[in-house]
């Protein structure tokens, strides 16, 4: 018997007089749990509501770990570089672009010394002729 006989017979099988419903009916007690490592479902299409913005003066590259973190939580960073030297800004500059890579936010240069970082779920405007999102 070959592979798709197989399945035939399967589905011969199926019982017809099963009625469905449209919608079954199930209730929501049944499915909540008192156990704190379970975490509710919400939906993904929220955006965030935004209570602050991390403003950040990084003169060293061993500082950036502070402002990542906050990055990761979803919270969007003013990075202000005015303080580093060429080197440390060119390492900075770009950890700052690949963290905002890796987690699809957005990083915009504000002016030589200073970027926003934005996290995916946060909408931002450029009200300017040109724009400086360096990802989209």
């Amino acid at each position: 018997m070959g592979f798709l006989d197989r399945l035939g017979a399967k589905a011969a099988t199926f019982d017809d007089e099963y009625e469905y419903d449209e919608y079954d009916e199930y209730d929501v007690e049944d499915y909540e749990s008192d156990d704190p490592s379970v975490t509710e479902i919400h939906s993904v299409e929220q955006a965030p509501e935004i209570a602050r913005i991390m403003t950040v003066w990084v003169s060293t590259y061993e500082e950036i770990k502070g402002f990542a973190n906050e990055f990761r939580l979803g919270t969007p960073v003013i990075l202000n570089l005015s303080r580093a030297g060429d080197t440390e800004r060119v390492r900075i500059v770009d950890f700052a672009l690949g963290l905002c890579f890796g987690l699809a936010g957005k990083f915009s240069k504000v002016s030589d010394d200073v970027f926003l970082l934005t996290p995916e779920k946060v909408k931002t405007e450029n009200r300017g002729s040109d724009t400086n999102n360096l990802f989209n």
